[in-house]
This record gives structure tokens, C-alpha cells and sequence, in this order.
């Protein structure tokens, strides 16, 4: 066994591998843990340079691997030898760092761009995987993302949608593995959507149009985790920067408290009869119309907003686009009968 066994094809035939059956699963079919230090850096991705390397040595010496013939890690051993074979190894002070999971938004757009053409996906090089990753890199700075400039990159946009398309059974029907990769999450969209084309077409467009609209207004980002929930997103964030404007919020509070009634608008839950004096003044208020669908510049009027207690504005964001008064108004009646 030598450093020379190590060959380029053998690297790209384990960095395939990596990528078709995820990193954990590497590391558990032949023993490895992350990198501490050293990482392959290819195509906007990380490899364990270490777990890699090894791998491609048993490759080139023809023979399965085995701790027999592990070599240790370091800047003297693996990592000298793949940046003779042309690989990217930084030094650790410069390891980019690792682009944030994907999000539910981005992983339905991902979907859609797939099942416009699930037999011929679009190449990394299209002009619609490109314009995805332009979107989706319009989509973090909204969000303040923090990351290197391979976030979502063509090549990431085209791996996710490899991802995905390990969960197509027209696909895996035909005896295809594909990249398997992905997380749990990606499990939980096709589910949701598979079959439903036309749902998931308006959804992904609702998230495109939010997208737009956001990057015309200021302060998008919630930060309330809690609220927002697991169907929260750039939907919801828009519609929420709607719901804070202040002045908006007082002349609503003015209208209805000259209307003699400062009660929700869906339970009557009133938090001055509630709390006395502490509630006095207290509702929040909820804007009624799909604001991501809003053309960008859309003024809001206090006729677009109602006043709900705390308990109904959640619930009417528990879904991707917010609930009417008349769904929350039903599901308090049948939870009533």
C-alpha cells in the first residue's frame, strides 16, 4: 500500500459515492468520523479529505477497503497527495464554511424546477437551474444568511434536484438509486406534494412573487422561530413585516375602539374584560389578504386588517398561506360540536 495508489479516478468514484449515499452512511460503511481539519473541497461541496482518500487508495489497489490499509490524515500524507492530483484541500484557517440546510421554501422551488421535465431534469448548466440559483441566493440575503460563495451555486441546484429525484418512483421503479443523499425534509415535501402538480406550481410560485415583493420592503426578518413554526418561510415573514407597521396598527386599534369594540374578531376574546386594566388596549392585528401575492408596492389598507387575540393570529398562520376568518371561525365550531 502507498500514497501512489491513490489515483484521481479512484478520488471521483468515492467523492460519487459520498454524494449518492450521504455523508453519514459513508462514514458508517467504512468507519470514518467528519474531518477535524482537513476537507476536499469540489464543486461547492466538503469531503472528509481523510475518509476519501482511504477509500480511493483501496480503489486503486483493486481490493475492498479495510482498516489494513488505512493511512493517517495530515498535510505529509492524504492531504499532500490530493492536492497533487488537482484537488481543492485548504489549510484549516481557510476551510469555507459549511452553506446553511435547506429550507422548506427552497426545497419546494428545487421540486418544481424537477417535475417540469422529471424524465430530463435541467442540466447544472441551463438557464433554469441558473435562474433558480440566482433566486434562491436572493432568498438568503433577505434572510441574512451567512455563508461562502458556493451557496447555491448551479452545481448545489442541480444536486438537490438529484436528491429528489431519488424519491421519484418513475424513477426508482426503473431500478435507478440516483443521489440519495438528501434529509429528512426532502422526504416530507415530496410526500406532500407528489401527485398534486398543481398545488405545488402555485405554492412555488406564491414563494417566488414573496421573494420579489420582500426585497422591496425593509425588515422582512421575524426571528420568532416559535411563531413562525414549521410551515413558516418568506410568506410568512412578508406578511408579518405587513402586520408590524405601527401607524397602521394604531389607526386599526382607533377605528375599533370608536366602534366600541376592541374584541377578536373570530372568538371575541376580549383581553380588557379578561385582565382588567393590564389588557386594556391590547389585540393584535392580522392583515387578511395573501400579502406575498400583493404586487410590490401595494399600499395596505385598515379595510385588509382585522383584530385577532393571540390564540387565533397563530392559528391563522399554522398554514403556508394564512387562514381566513371564516376557516378559523369553522375550526372553533367543530371543535365545538
Amino acid at each position: 500500500m502507498a500514497l501512489r495508489d491513490i489515483t484521481r479516478e479512484g478520488v471521483l468514484t468515492a467523492i460519487r459515492e459520498y454524494d449518492r449515499i450521504g455523508e453519514k452512511r459513508f462514514f458508517e460503511k467504512y468507519g470514518f468520523e467528519s474531518a477535524t481539519k482537513y476537507w476536499l473541497i469540489r464543486n461547492g461541496q466538503r469531503y472528509a479529505s481523510k475518509a476519501v482518500a482511504n477509500v480511493a487508495q483501496a480503489l486503486g489497489m483493486g481490493r475492498p477497503y479495510s482498516h489494513d490499509i488505512r493511512i493517517g490524515g495530515g498535510e505529509q500524507t492524504v492531504v499532500r497527495r490530493l492536492r497533487e492530483l488537482g484537488f481543492e484541500v485548504p489549510s484549516p484557517d481557510n476551510i469555507p464554511s459549511r452553506n446553511p440546510t435547506w429550507s422548506r421554501d427552497e426545497l419546494i422551488l428545487a421540486l418544481d424546477l424537477y417535475m417540469t421535465s422529471p424524465a430530463s431534469p435541467p442540466g447544472k448548466g441551463s438557464k433554469a437551474v441558473a435562474e433558480l440559483s440566482d433566486l434562491l441566493n436572493r432568498l438568503h440575503r433577505l434572510n441574512g444568511s451567512s455563508a461562502n460563495e458556493t451557496l447555491r451555486n448551479t452545481n448545489g441546484v442541480y444536486l438537490k434536484m438529484m436528491n429528489l429525484r431519488s424519491l421519484d418512483p418513475q424513477f426508482t421503479t426503473q431500478g435507478k438509486v440516483g443521489m440519495t443523499a438528501g434529509g429528512k425534509l426532502e422526504k416530507v415535501v415530496w410526500a406532500e406534494y407528489f401527485g398534486r402538480r398543481a398545488l405545488l406550481a402555485a405554492d412555488a410560485d406564491a414563494i417566488r412573487q414573496a421573494i420579489v415583493s420582500a426585497e422591496g420592503l425593509s425588515g422582512t426578518q421575524s426571528g420568532d422561530e416559535e411563531y413562525e413554526g414549521a410551515e413558516g418561510g418568506i410568506i410568512l415573514r412578508l406578511h408579518r413585516s405587513r402586520e408590524r407597521d405601527a401607524k397602521l396598527i394604531a389607526k386599526k386599534k382607533q377605528q375599533a375602539k370608536a366602534a366600541g369594540n376592541l374584541a377578536c374578531e373570530v372568538c371575541d376574546f376580549d383581553f380588557a374584560e379578561k385582565y382588567g386594566e393590564l389588557g386594556l388596549g391590547y389585540i393584535e392585528v392580522h392583515h387578511i389578504n395573501q400579502v406575498a401575492l400583493m404586487m410590490p408596492g401595494a399600499i395596505t389598507k385598515l379595510s385588509d386588517l382585522v383584530l385577532l387575540c393571540a390564540n387565533c393570529h397563530r392559528m391563522a398562520h399554522r398554514r403556508r398561506l394564512p387562514l381566513s376568518l371564516d376557516d378559523l371561525r369553522l375550526a372553533l365550531l367543530s371543535k365545538a360540536i
